[in-house]
């Protein structure tokens, strides 16, 4: 009986209601932004200025806003949008 060698496979260990709680917060953004327009390569400073503002809460103590936990969970959102933008530069 030959072993499969899972060494190099991902093992995914994500906190998937982080990430619904992701989506939850870019839905309360849609009637200001069309879908998927975090792919089109905006302005890094001005994600960068995002990260910055809802860091500082978090520093506060602040740690929700319109939505429980909030604060943190924008910088998630933030730093998926910038993480895909420097890896597509082209788009940057």
């Amino acid at each position: 009986m030959q072993i499969k060698d899972e060494n190099d496979k991902l093992f995914y260990e994500i906190d998937w209601e982080f990430v619904e709680k992701m989506a939850q917060r870019m839905k309360l953004n849609k009637n200001k932004y069309s879908p998927y327009n975090w792919k089109n390569g905006e302005n890094i400073e001005g994600i960068k200025q995002a990260v910055t503002r809802h860091f500082i809460e978090i520093q506060k103590g602040s740690y929700s806003d319109e939505q429980e936990l909030g604060h943190w969970i924008a910088l998630g959102c933030n730093a998926m949008i910038a993480v895909y933008q420097l890896s597509h530069k082209e788009l940057v």
